[in-house]
C-alpha cells in the first residue's frame, strides 16, 4: 500500500526480538471468466480480466492503479511470476524463469500511478525500462483488488500469518482480533517470531509491554491509522507499517497515553498474503507456469563496533 512519507527519527523506541458469503460470490465470479482466449493462448488480458473479476464491490475502477504497466493485453503469456515489489532483482529473477508476465502489488517506477514522466532523468530508472522493454516483459499491477480480497487478500493474510485467529470486528481495510488478555509485549514477541521469516526478527514496540490486551487492530500494508484503530475500533494496542506510521506524532502519543504499537516494515505486511495471490493464480491458470518471487524486509539492521 502507498502510505505517508517514511520518518527516520528513531528516538525513544524499544525492539522486541524475537466473510465466507463475500468469498464465494467472488470466486463465483471468478469462474466465469474465460481462463483461455482463442485456440487455447492466455492473454495478458484474459488474466488481468480474471484479476478484476475478483472486486466484490469495493474498487473504484475509474480511479484504480491495477492496470498495465508495461507491455501489452495481447501477449501471449509464457509463465506468470508474482511479487510485491518489481525491483530489478525480481524481474531478472522472472526472465531467468521464463516468466513474460509480472503481477506486482506495488509501483513499477516509484511512484504510485507510475505517471511521474520526471522520474526517467535517473539513468538507473531509465536502464529499468529499458530491460522491461528489451524483454519484452508484461507488467500488471494487482493492488486495489487484493487489498481488499477475503480471506487471503492483504490484511486478512496478515493476521493468518500472525496467528491472531479469525477477526471479531472489522471489515475492508482494518480487522481487530482477541488479544485474550495477553501482555502487549508477549503479542509484540509473537509477532516478531511471525515476522522473523521475512528477515526482520524483530519488531518495534512503541508504549508499554505490560498492558493486557483485549483488541489488537491492524491494517493493510501502509494503510494502518492508530487514531482510527482507537477511536472507531476501540483497539487498545495496534500494528502499524512503517512506511504510514508518523513517529513524532502517532509514536508521541503512544508514549503519553500508553497505548502499545508494534511497527513492522511495510513489505513484511504483505509478502505472505503475495504467496497466496501466486497460488490462487496457479489454480486458475494450471496450464501455466507461476512462480512466486519472494521478498522480505527491505533494511538490515546494523550494529556498532
Amino acid at each position: 500500500m502507498k502510505g505517508s512519507e517514511l520518518k527516520n527519527a528513531i528516538s525513544r523506541r524499544r525492539f522486541v526480538s524475537g466473510v465466507p458469503s463475500l468469498a464465494a460470490t467472488v470466486a463465483a465470479a471468478g469462474a466465469v471468466v474465460s481462463r483461455a482466449g482463442t485456440a487455447g493462448v492466455i492473454t495478458a488480458g484474459d488474466i488481468h480480466r480474471y484479476l478484476k473479476s475478483l472486486d466484490g464491490g469495493w474498487v473504484r475502477w475509474e480511479k484504480t492503479v491495477d492496470t498495465f504497466k508495461a507491455g501489452s493485453p495481447e501477449t501471449a503469456v509464457k509463465g506468470i511470476a508474482v511479487a510485491w515489489m518489481p525491483y530489478n532483482h525480481a524481474l531478472g529473477r522472472a526472465q531467468e524463469l521464463g516468466c513474460n508476465l509480472f503481477v506486482t502489488h506495488e509501483p513499477t517506477y516509484y511512484n504510485h500511478r507510475d505517471d511521474d514522466p520526471e522520474i526517467f532523468r535517473f539513468p538507473a530508472v531509465k536502464a529499468k525500462r529499458e530491460f522491461i522493454e528489451k524483454n519484452g516483459l508484461v507488467i500488471i499491477r494487482c493492488h486495489d483488488v487484493w487489498d481488499q480480497y477475503p480471506k487471503i487478500g492483504i490484511p486478512t493474510g496478515w493476521g493468518t500469518l500472525l496467528e491472531l485467529g479469525q477477526p471479531i470486528d472489522g471489515a475492508g481495510y482494518y480487522y481487530v482480533y482477541d488479544g485474550k488478555g495477553r501482555s502487549s509485549g508477549a503479542l509484540a514477541r509473537q509477532i516478531a517470531s511471525r515476522t522473523a521469516g521475512f528477515a526482520q526478527p524483530g519488531v518495534q514496540l512503541i508504549g508499554p509491554d505490560d498492558k493486557p490486551v483485549r483488541r489488537i487492530a491492524l491494517g493493510t500494508g501502509a494503510i494502518t491509522p492508530m487514531f482510527h484503530f482507537i477511536e472507531k475500533l476501540a483497539a487498545d494496542m495496534a500494528i502499524c507499517v512503517d512506511d504510514d506510521f508518523t513517529y513524532w506524532r502517532d509514536g508521541a502519543y503512544a508514549i503519553d497515553a500508553g497505548f502499545p504499537v508494534v511497527v513492522v516494515n511495510h513489505p513484511v505486511a504483505e509478502e505472505y498474503s503475495m504467496k497466496l495471490l501466486a497460488d490462487q493464480l496457479s489454480r486458475q491458470y494450471p496450464q501455466l507456469p507461476v512462480h512466486h518471487i519472494p521478498e522480505s524486509c527491505m533494511y538490515r539492521l546494523v550494529r556498532g563496533a
